[in-house]
């Protein structure tokens, strides 16, 4: 009885845990570079063609794909939800900005629209930035700031939670962008579901389903911790290895693969990871598997550094600083997961439905997601 009512608690509570984003790993980011000259303004920003849909309205024939000519169409809508959601202020007084003519840049992430932005200041010894672009309808939403001012580098993110920067330009760049892509690092895994249910999947298998090395068909519910201890750091440290090579690789430029290709394998791994709950595929060999799939994990990570096109001299710190906060992340949702795990594998009630639980759900997650990206369907549950 005592096991039934744990498993009530906590197979809640790993859901909860594993599901808070249903949209996986396509994340809403904005990317905001300006340069800042005497009285000058000039840049652009660049805006996901998906976010502006959620905001504007562009899908005018509602066929759930937005074409030049929609985004043609409302322009003027565009350009006034930008201004009214950016403000540029300097020594108290307000600066003038202007939206020149839109066109579409494709980046890593999928389609943006690209919006010139010109512009003058009193002065920019000392620029104050207020932005609150699709804060009301995402709070998930990241404004992604690269502000060059001589030969200077500012690098913010803003949030809801942070969402004004106070910059002086006659300082030199600090080191602020550090802990920046820190913790973009974190909260980049922490919302890619897609990352976190491959993970989830392959300690199900080493925890609940049978422990390596056990003999005849011993269960991880009569086998102290102790015992799949090390399959537990050997599969993640084969996936950190995996997708901090790929990462840094793809970063740096040196090998890139076609985005649609690297989601649609990532959901492919997805899908495998979990029938491999249901049916042995490789549970003997999960760390190696999880090394091979890891690597294109990593080129999805690296998708928020590419796009941000970082100046030379601000790339290794900000690829090193964002692989450390993916890695604690990571090491943050392994806390969370193997204690309810092992929780769940005490009693054969709850192993059971956790079991079949997670098999069936990561399966059908990874199913969908494979249909979406391969095939550039849209899969209701997750629009």
């Amino acid at each position: 009885m005592k096991s039934r009512f744990m498993s009530v608690i906590i197979l809640p509570l790993l859901c909860l845990v594993v599901s808070s984003n249903l949209s996986a790993h396509t994340l809403s980011d904005s990317y905001l570079n300006l340069s800042v000259d005497q009285q000058n303004v000039s840049g652009h920003w660049l805006i996901a063609v998906e976010d502006l849909e959620l905001a504007v309205g562009l899908d005018a024939n509602a066929d759930s794909a937005i074409s030049w000519g929609e985004i043609r169409q409302h322009s003027s809508q565009i350009r006034d939800y930008a201004a009214s959601r950016l403000t540029m202020a300097s020594g108290g007084q307000p600066c003038s900005l202007e939206i020149g003519t839109l066109m579409i840049e494709q980046l890593n992430a999928g389609p943006f629209v690209h919006l010139p932005m010109t512009g003058s200041c009193a002065g920019v010894a000392e620029v104050t930035l207020s932005y609150s672009l699709m804060f009301d309808i995402d709070s998930a939403h990241r404004g992604i700031l690269n502000l060059q001012s001589s030969d200077e580098t500012y690098v913010r993110v803003f949030s809801p939670d942070t969402a004004t920067y106070e910059i002086d330009t006659e300082l030199p760049s600090d080191a602020a962008y550090l802990w920046t892509f820190f913790i973009e690092g974190i909260w980049h895994i922490w919302i890619g579901l897609d990352h976190i249910l491959f993970l989830l999947a392959l300690l199900v298998a080493i925890v609940l389903v049978k422990t390596p090395g056990a003999t005849g068909q011993q269960q991880s519910a009569n086998v102290p911790f102790s015992t799949y201890f090390y399959d537990v750091i050997k599969v993640v440290t084969a996936f950190t290895i995996a997708h901090s090579i790929t990462l840094i690789l793809a970063t740096l430029e040196v090998v890139s693969l076609p985005g649609r290709f690297v989601e649609s394998v990532i959901a492919l791994s997805v899908a495998i990871s979990g029938i491999n709950i249901l049916y042995p595929l490789f549970r003997t060999r999960a760390w190696q598997f999880a090394f091979v799939f890891g690597l294109i994990h990593g080129f999805g990570f690296a998708g928020v550094l590419g796009d941000l096109a970082l100046p030379q001299q601000l790339l290794f710190g900000s690829l090193l600083s964002f692989n450390i906060g993916v890695e604690v992340g990571q090491i943050a949702i392994v806390l969370v997961l193997v204690p309810l795990l092992v929780l769940l594998g005490k009693a054969t009630f709850s192993r059971r439905l956790a079991l079949g639980t997670a098999g069936l759900g990561i399966t059908a997650f990874g199913v969908l997601w494979l249909l979406e990206r391969s095939l550039s369907l849209t899969v209701p549950v997750f629009s």
